[in-house]
Parts: structure tokens; sequence; C-alpha cells
């Protein structure tokens, strides 16, 4: 079912007492007006298509979940929880009801406003419709009829191509290693960054900031000559953001300290130089011109949350958008990667928190079909038209895969014989690709709590993350051979492995009190005895791990993701009695504890909750400033801390004014990936990435 195309052509559907805007995913009954996360918004338009008939449980599997098997749970909760949103004061009577062994069906009569059309009643027919009407210029149930017909027509065309893409039984190939050749583009020092290949192949696209200068320059150079061109002013970072079907106009961004703006030029620099639309602050942003006056591109802060991005198809003309995905809340949401012309589709990465994939759909959203899924991020992605196939680069672990349209499924893995570290990347072909070479370095830094003062650098290896304070030393999470390891880092800056198995491991925490080790990885946590290494615990969680920490000395709070992704799951475990309890706190990516009867809940609204364990509700809310990279929070001393990558706050929720600004990092050259409160020193531990100068090069695989 297509509720993006639904959400395109209609204006309003009105039932009952409610009204539903398609566009904004909300009902309305004139006195309250509520928002629906994806799923319901998806049910609820799955349901007034396919009007007055019986929806079984499988129906909704195949046409609204779309996957094989769904557990019935997950069914049932969705359910109540969509009847709960469709009751209020005024709306008291039956919107969906239940046929005993059977399935469902929407109660009431809708009505479908269409774009600048009048209201029709929705048909009632014998077979379910996995779409949404086509606006019609014809009124009445007969109209409305053709439409469906139209549409299902349509889907049964075009969704034929998006069938042969599902993937096959197997996604795995061998492993190739291959030496490469460096040749480097740019002898200019400065740092490189943001590379975009035209779709011609003749032009690529980069920022540039030279050493001592403090902005970015947007540069395009010809492939062929080597010529290059330059633009940007003082106090103004420009971004390239990706190029028009044709390869004759360049989208950039610019962003300064008062705006972010939108632009399109022409590929000479000579004309079509005019300014589109504001724009956020993401900092990944991708934009694909469809056609002459279409683009689409990700657009962050989707439901209010800073950390979400959904795709957006935008009408340069009219200034017009349409959201052509739906993430889940419980994820970052959806990263616009290539638009094939050829194919007319449009490749996204859709980031889950335990897993990343890979999709393809229509430039309206419809026949969304998952290609792959990926334990690292897939940053971008080329077309190689000669073998018809998808190229992109894990640049985790320096390895190239190619995708096969034709055979459905991966068909080659190369990595990479070389140590040196790429970061933005566009292939040329399947053997030669431009790269720039990894531009930060990882540290780590002490911030005194008491004035405010950073000391004590460290640098730790690409890929390091969690850094924790263990007497004079640091313990972090390594790459190695392909694993994350846990390793000592001593004051000097040498590595030492520690005896813990390597696995998907995504944090670290230690309890000085009782000298405990708490491993996360992907679906359990593991608590060791420091001194020995000896294992005191495992807990098994089935699900995703989001985040586990220390809440006393016996005491574990962990937050996991539900089967269907759509919902996280509180637990406090108990080391003494080796059992667990659930909370009622819905929405939670982190827990901490504040003091003996106070919890501290991070949730994906970007609020923190506090939250009374002994009373089972919550006692304040607190939103938080938005998150220039990503929100990280820890507890320590009586305080929570928090930082949106770019600054650090001191959050007293006893306080009439809790939130105090205490430390600020230049955002232009480095960035706060997290931070963790020493109990030993009585400081923040920050994980910072600093920007460096690197090389723009030219890499061919031999």
């Amino acid at each position: 079912m297509n509720e993006v195309r639904f959400s395109r052509q209609v204006q309003e559907v009105k039932f009952g007492e409610w009204s539903l805007d398609p566009r904004k995913q909300c009902i309305s009954d004139g006195c309250v007006e509520r928002e629906l996360e994806p799923l319901l918004f998806r049910l609820l338009c799955y349901f007034i298509i396919n009007n007055e008939q019986i929806i079984t449980r499988q129906d909704l599997i195949d046409d609204v979940w779309g996957q094989k098997y769904v557990d019935d749970n997950a069914i049932n909760r969705a359910m109540s929880e969509l009847r709960k949103l469709l009751k209020s004061d005024k709306q008291r009577g039956v919107v969906i009801k239940t046929h005993y062994r059977k399935g469902y069906s929407f109660f009431l009569e809708p009505q479908i406003i269409y774009s600048q059309e009048e209201p029709v009643a929705v048909p009632k027919s014998s077979s379910k419709v996995p779409c949404s009407p086509q606006v019609t210029h014809k009124t009445g149930k007969k109209g409305a009829f053709a439409g469906i017909v139209a549409c299902l027509l349509f889907a049964v065309v075009v969704g034929t191509y998006f069938i042969s893409l599902a993937p096959t039984e197997s996604q795995a190939s061998d492993v190739l290693t291959k030496p490469v050749s460096e040749r480097i583009l740019s002898w200019v020092p400065g740092r490189y960054a943001r590379l975009h290949l035209s779709p011609n192949n003749a032009l690529t696209a980069f920022s540039f900031i030279a050493r001592e200068s403090s902005n970015y320059a947007l540069a395009v150079k010809e492939l062929d000559s080597g010529y290059e061109r330059r633009l940007g002013e003082s106090g103004v970072n420009y971004f390239p953001l990706g190029w028009s079907h044709d390869s004759q106009f360049l989208y950039y961004k610019t962003k300064s300290q008062q705006s972010c703006k939108v632009w399109q030029i022409s590929a000479d620099f000579n004309s079509g130089n005019r300014s589109l639309f504001d724009c956020s602050m993401s900092a990944n942003m991708r934009v694909g011109g469809l056609d002459d006056e279409r683009i689409i591109y990700s657009k962050s802060g989707y439901r209010n949350r800073d950390e979400l991005s959904v795709l957006i198809n935008r009408d340069l003309k009219t200034g017009e958008e349409f959201q052509i995905s739906s993430p889940n809340l419980n994820s970052y949401g959806d990263q616009f990667l290539l638009y094939i012309p050829e194919k007319q589709v449009v490749l996204f990465e859709r980031r889950q928190y335990d897993v990343n994939e890979l999709y393809i759909t229509d430039p309206d959203g419809g026949n969304q079909v998952k290609l792959l899924e990926s334990p690292n991020r897939i940053w971008a992605a080329n077309y190689d038209s000669e073998t018809d196939s998808l190229l992109w680069l894990d640049n985790t672990d320096n390895t190239v895969f190619s995708y096969s349209f034709a055979q459905r499924k991966l068909v080659e893995q190369i990595k990479l014989d070389t140590a040196e570290e790429y970061a933005s990347f566009q292939f040329l072909n399947k053997s030669k690709m431009q790269v720039v070479s990894y531009p930060f370095l990882a540290g780590i830094y002490l911030l005194n709590l008491e004035d405010n003062t950073v000391g004590s650098q460290l640098l730790m290896g690409k890929g390091s993350i969690s850094p924790i304070m263990v007497e004079s030393d640091y313990l972090i999470v390594i790459l190695h051979e392909g694993q994350n390891a846990v390793a000592k880092l001593k004051q000097g800056g040498k590595q030492v492995l520690l005896d813990v198995p390597a696995d998907k491991i995504k944090a670290i925490r230690y309890n000085a009190s009782n000298d405990l080790l708490l491993v996360q990885s992907h679906a359990q946590i593991s608590v060791y005895q420091l001194s020995d290494l000896s294992l005191v615990d495992t807990i098994v969680t089935g699900d995703a791990v989001l985040s586990a920490e220390f809440l006393g000395e016996d005491e574990i709070g962990y937050v996991s993701l539900g089967a269907d992704k759509v919902k996280s799951n509180v637990y406090v475990y108990s080391l003494r009695s080796k059992s667990q309890k659930p909370l009622s706190a819905l929405s939670a990516l982190w827990i901490g504890r504040l003091d003996d009867t106070r919890l501290v809940i991070l949730t994906t609204k970007d609020t923190l909750l506090f939250y009374d364990e002994s009373a089972g509700q919550t006692l304040r809310e607190i939103k938080l400033s938005t998150a220039l990279y990503r929100h990280s929070v820890t507890v320590g001393g009586g305080r929570i801390y928090h930082s949106d990558g770019e600054r650090i706050f001191e959050i007293d929720p006893d306080n009439e004014v809790p939130v105090k600004e205490s430390y600020q990092i230049d955002f232009s050259k480095s960035v706060i990936k997290s931070i963790n409160y020493s109990e030993q020193s009585k400081s923040l531990v920050l994980s910072v990435l600093e920007v460096t100068e690197n090389q723009f090069l030219e890499v061919s695989l031999l």
C-alpha cells in the first residue's frame, strides 16, 4: 500500500467526527488534534481505502507491514493503539469493527476530498486495494472506483520491476582482496570533503577549505581537463548537495551563523544561480534532480525529532513538498543516496538503530523494496550502467560492494589491500573511484566540572568509541580484525587488547565501586570483573540493545528495541537476584539513575523524563536543545549532563531553570561524539572528532 501517494493526491478524509489530513498525518475532531505514527497512519489509510471489507491479519502482514511474518502481539498492539487514537469525547462510536476469527473492517463511511476535488465516497469493492486512489476528474463512486482501478493497474505494471528487485535468498559472495594505486588530484594543502560526481561522469563537485582559511568554498573539477571553478565568500561555508538529472545544474548549500540555504547553479558557474529554499542544519543533506523542476532530498526534524530524517519530493516552481517515505520513529530515518534517471528509481538508506538498510523506490515513494542490510553505514552509491550494478565503499573496513540489479543480489565484495583510510567517495566505474582521505582525528578530552576547562588530550584510532576512565588510563572500543574489541589506552597512547570476546560491541561502562566492566553488544549485555576479566553475568535480550548503564552497585538499566522496530522497552536488571523488571516508560533511548528514587530517561522526542521508580510515573519532562550531531546524556554527582554535539549543558531537575550551558566547542573544527561522567575524577570524559588536513585522490583497483 502506498500511503505516500495517498498523501499527495488526497487533501482530506472525513469519517464520523474525525478529519484526516494525509499530508500532516494527523486527525482532528475540531477540538483535539492527534498526530499518527507512521505505522498507525498506514493502517488507517489501508482501512479507509478498503472501506467496509473484512481485512484479515494476513492482509495487514502483506500490505501494511510488507513482511513474510509479523508476530500477533505486534498486530494486537498496533490495532489497540489505533483504536485509542480514534476515540474522543466527540467520537465515541466504533470506527474499526472486529469480526470474530475473520479480521477487521472500517465501520464508518469515509468521504475523500481530493486535491481541488469535491468529496466522494470510497467505493466498496471485492478485492483489497494495496495502493491509494489516483486523482480523478470525475465525481461520485464510479469516478473514485475508476481512480482505484487505474491505481491498481499502474501498480501491476510499475510494481513488476520492483518485485524483480526483491533480494534473492543468498546475499553473500566471496570476498576478494585487491591492491590499489593512488594518484593525487589536488596538491593544494587543506581539507577536502563532500564529493559529488555528476551523472554523466564529467564533473566532480566538492568542498575545500585552504590552509589558514576559516570557511569551505565550493569547487567543481572537470575530469578530462582538470580545470577547476570555485565559489565562496568570507563567513559562509559552501557544500555541494548533488546534481540535476542531466548534469546541467549543481545543487549546493550555504551555511552561516545566521542562515542555511539551498541553491542551484549551472555547472559552468556562469548562470542559473538562484536560491531555492531555507534548509535545516543537517550535516549530511544530499539532493538529486528528478527533472527540470523537481528534486528529492533528505529532510531532518521529521516528527519534530532532531535525529530523524525523511525523504522529500519538492516542486521547485511551487515550493510544495511531498513526503515520500515513512521511517519508524525509533530510528534515524532515511538518507537519500541516488536517483538513476535510466531506471527512474531512487535509492536510499534507512538507518535503524541496530542495522542499516538499502531501499529502492519510485520518485513518488511507491513500491518500496528493501534490497539488503548492512552493519555499517552506506554513505553514498553510484550506478554503473555497463554492468547494471550499484557500487559503494564501506569505509569502515575498506570493502567495495557491487549489487547487481539483474541478479538481485550482491555479486562482488572487494577488500582494498591498503592501510589508507578513506572518507567521502564516488565511483567512476568498477575499478576506479575518487576519494578524500579520512579528515578526522579521534581524541579524548577531560572537562573539569569545577571551572569548565578542558585538558588531558589522548588520540584514539579511527572508529574508536566509548572511552571510559579507569584509574590513570582509559578503556575504549576499537576496530580489530573486522570486529569491535575492548582495549586499554595508556597515557602514552599505547593500546593493549583485553581478553574480552570481540563481537558487535556498541559501548562499554565501568563501575568503580565494585570494579565491574559492562560490555554492550548487539543483543547481549555482559558483565566482567575487570581485575581478572572473569564473567560475572550475561543478559541475553534477543532484541537489539540501544543502551545500557550501571544504575548502582548491583543494578543495570537497559533499553532494547522491539522486534517490530516500532517501540522500545526499558528494563532494570538486578545482578544480585538475576531478575529484571520492565518500566512503563515508552519511546526511550537511554536510562540512567539520578538518585535512590528517580531515574532519568532520554526519549525519542528529544526530551529528558524524570521517572519515579517506586510510583511508576513521570515527575517532569525537559526539552533538550537541538542536536547538531547527536544527543548524548550522562549522570553523575547529582547532576545530568547533555551534549548536542557542540555544547554541553548541566541539568538540575530541582531547579526552576534547570538547564545551564557549561561548555562549547568550536563546531567548525570539532564535534563532540559522546560524553561520560567519571566518578573517579569527578569530570566528564569527552569523545571528540577533530578535523585535520587530508587529500583528494583517484584510487584504482589493480
